[in-house]
């Protein structure tokens, strides 16, 4: 991660609790994901859309998997698959401001999620 200078990893056992937190605290917060792959090169997923939450699948087809959601509320949201995720580190840039978490896959590619604040819009002028 660029810039961190306290990055934290967090065991696969905390990773349900962790994506309610992130969810409660980050939603509607501009999410960019970042997709590093050393084969295709660095490709953006998003950028800049709405949070809405993480998800980690305990069973079925996508056993062990995580989904990025990220989207307009009341519209349908795209979701970004990480596939057999082994590592996640987490750095809050400043708190209550930014936060950024990297997720490492077994087939070694990284997602970068950057959270930001969104712009709030200006007053309206009477």
């Amino acid at each position: 991660m660029s810039n961190v200078t306290n990055s934290y990893e967090i065991g696969s056992e905390k990773w349900p609790e962790l994506f309610r937190v992130l969810a409660r605290e980050y939603e509607g917060w501009a999410a960019t994901i970042e997709v590093l792959d050393r084969e295709l090169g660095d490709q953006r997923a998003a950028d800049g859309l709405p949070f809405q939450g993480l998800s980690f699948e305990p069973g079925g087809s996508q056993a062990g998997d995580i989904l990025i959601e990220v989207g307009d509320t009341g519209t349908p949201f795209e979701t970004h698959l990480i596939h057999q995720p082994r590592a996640l580190r987490v750095a809050i840039m400043r708190p209550g401001a930014e936060a950024d978490i990297e997720f490492e896959s077994t087939d070694g590619v990284t997602t970068l999620l950057r959270l930001r604040p969104r712009p709030s819009l200006p007053e309206p002028a009477n």
